[in-house]
């Protein structure tokens, strides 16, 4: 990832985090909530090599560590969103480069979304975080997954043609 790059993925990284956390947290979805800054990120990983994918991954985690509804500790999206993201990119990734179809990064980008909630949820319960119901987390869970799925058309390109535009001369 060049030093060009940087900075423009984390402007449009923070844009997003502020449209989610200004606009679409404010939002009364159907079920549960839609977290389109995960989405985003996952979306924008699963496109990119494993050092510049690792790069997005851990300031995705610092700017989602400001969130001010976050009762979690400082630091927690930034190692599970850093950690899953590897996994990510190691398994998964290789398999979809001969399947480059919208439905698989679709399908791809709602488990691993759902996936990366469960393993923040249960990485805060060991540190102590405080828990719903298992109900309310389930509807959550299951409500996120369903929005994600559904909004993939809108949200994908958008995440293909941005990712393009942070790509210098060079990286095209």
């Amino acid at each position: 990832m060049s030093l060009r790059r940087l900075p423009l993925a984390i402007a449009l990284l923070l844009l997003i985090f502020i449209l989610q956390e200004a606009v679409i947290n404010r939002i009364d979805f159907f079920i549960g909530g839609f977290t389109l800054y995960l989405a985003f990120v996952i979306s924008w990983v699963l496109q990119e090599e494993r050092i510049a994918a690792m790069l997005i991954a851990f300031f995705a985690g610092l700017i989602a560590d400001l969130s001010p509804t976050l009762s979690s500790p400082f630091g927690l999206w930034t190692l599970v969103l850093t950690g899953f993201t590897y996994f990510l990119i190691t398994t998964i990734r290789g398999l979809l480069d001969s399947i480059r179809t919208p439905s698989a990064m679709t399908l791809v980008t709602t488990l691993a979304v759902t996936a990366l909630i469960v393993l923040f949820v249960i990485t805060g319960a060991i540190l102590g975080t405080e828990l719903g119901s298992l109900t309310a987390l389930l509807q959550e869970l299951a409500g996120n997954a369903l929005w994600t799925l559904l909004l993939a058309p809108l949200y994908v390109p958008v995440v293909i043609r941005l990712r393009e535009f942070t790509l210098t001369a060079r990286e095209r």
